[in-house]
């Protein structure tokens, strides 16, 4: 079967696309997101839809970036597709939040997608975005999963559709292979760009892809193919088990006084899915699902046939302890936390160098229209992110900046009313930022704090 006919089949029985949909394409530049943009481009002739194109650089590869941008930007414009370039500072990320590249990377994608939708003013439901991983990602995933541990869900890998809060992500070429997407561009005589980094080995998956894999279609030419339709089944499994957990979560959890009730009755469950239904409890709890693995949902199994008083910590500030046979999850008291002292002048703009330092800001002092507030977060706050007015709750900023929830309450926030001026010892809002407008400045420094810091 001819690519085309695979992934617009695939694309239809997961219904990905419907008419008028509003798809952004994520394009690196690369081999598998060209093919996708080509093809989209195609299918657009059979469902009417709305596609543009994002290209992230990531600061990371100099002038190759800057190469893989320009040739990104000349294909979309040769082909008529809106092209969106969004650059963002992946290694500094990388190294302020303590991530890897990959991540920070992953983080810095995920912000651009939503911008863009922000943007653009579409509503999360109308929105998808479009990725270009394949068969061959898919199994990458799937081993690199394995090897670090998993359960069903890991072992679904990369999933066809996957829905979150603010967009849906479609991925068309998961039915299709590394060597199909290549052939189909070589035999249309559409030219890619090359990542060096796809050739540094110590990149865990860069190892699995060369090294791995290969020994592996040694042994079974179509073991990249196998990984992918066992992802499939697990997918299902994984699908089945999270219905019948959120069925006995219903049954068995409880909100009081903010804190997670867990009925010692669900002891009487089968063990797997008493796991299922406690990792649920400690993702609500913890407001995620990052840090929480098999041990953590392990110690608290155990906690439920414990006597009581017997109490666990666990990661996000969360403790668990039994009480009278039942499990009470909830969060550890948080220490009285002190705000920094900030100290304030104003003056005139002349165009002096505005100092780039962690701990001294400078403000549009006119676009100040209320009084200040020097405080702790608050419901409903948030801050500007882009010079478009772009806005994103603290939280969600909070979130992607990685900012353990322990400490999300202890920073000490500049504010006018629900608008933060400054997260101190983070960044700043867009909007009050200095012009060739501006006429005063606000200067804000925290006290105590050397000048040149």
């Amino acid at each position: 079967m001819k690519i085309e006919e695979k992934v617009f089949s695939y694309i239809e029985e997961y219904r990905m696309i419907e008419t008028g949909s509003q798809v952004l394409l994520g394009i690196s530049g690369g081999a598998d997101s060209v093919c996708l943009l080509f093809l989209l481009k195609e299918y657009g002739q059979r469902r009417k839809f709305f596609l543009r194109g994002i290209h992230v650089n990531h600061g990371i590869r100099g002038e190759e970036a800057r190469r893989d941008q320009e040739f990104t930007r000349k294909l979309c414009e040769k082909l008529e597709i809106p092209l969106t370039v969004s650059s963002w500072p992946v290694p500094e990320m990388a190294a302020a939040q303590k991530l890897s590249l990959e991540e920070a990377g992953r983080i810095a994608r995920r912000r651009a997608f939503e911008e863009e939708r922000k943007a653009l003013g579409i509503r999360p439901e109308d929105f998808c975005v479009a990725l270009a991983h394949h068969e061959n990602d898919q199994a990458e995933t799937v081993l690199h999963n394995l090897i670090r541990g998993t359960g069903a869900g890991g072992l679904a890998g990369i999933h066809p559709v996957q829905r979150e809060e603010n967009a849906v992500f479609i991925r068309p070429l998961l039915c299709v292979s590394r060597e199909e997407i290549r052939r189909y561009l070589r035999e249309k005589r559409i030219s890619w760009m090359e990542d060096s980094t796809n050739q540094d080995l110590s990149y865990t998956r860069n190892r699995i892809r060369q090294i791995l894999i290969p020994q592996m279609e040694q042994i079974n030419p179509q073991a990249v193919t196998h990984i992918g339709a066992t992802a499939g089944y697990m997918e299902k499994i994984e699908e089945y088990l999270e219905e019948q957990a959120d069925k006995l979560y219903g049954r068995y959890v409880e909100i009081k006084n903010g804190e997670y009730v867990v009925r010692g009755a669900l002891s009487r469950e089968k063990e797997i899915m008493q796991e299922y239904v406690l990792r649920k409890v400690l993702t609500a709890a913890g407001e995620s699902r990052k840090d929480i693995s098999r041990i953590h949902v392990e110690s608290v199994k155990k906690l439920l046939s414990g006597n009581t008083g017997i109490q666990i910590s666990l990661p996000y500030r969360l403790q668990a302890r039994q009480v009278y046979g039942d499990l009470v999850i909830g969060r550890e008291k948080e220490e009285e936390s002190e705000k920094a002292s900030l100290e304030f002048r104003i003056f005139p703009y002349e165009k002096q160098q505005i100092p780039e330092k962690t701990y001294t800001k400078w403000f549009d002092y006119d676009k100040i229209k209320n009084s200040l507030e020097v405080r702790f977060r608050l419901p409903g706050d948030y801050i500007t992110i882009n010079a478009r007015g772009g806005r994103k709750k603290l939280k969600d900023y909070f979130i992607d900046c990685k900012i353990p929830r322990r400490e999300r309450d202890r920073i000490t926030l500049l504010a006018e009313g629900p608008h933060i001026l400054w997260a101190v010892g983070l960044r700043i809002s867009e909007y009050y930022k200095i012009t060739s407008q501006t006429k005063r400045v606000l200067e804000v420094h925290v006290k105590g704090v050397k000048e040149d810091e």
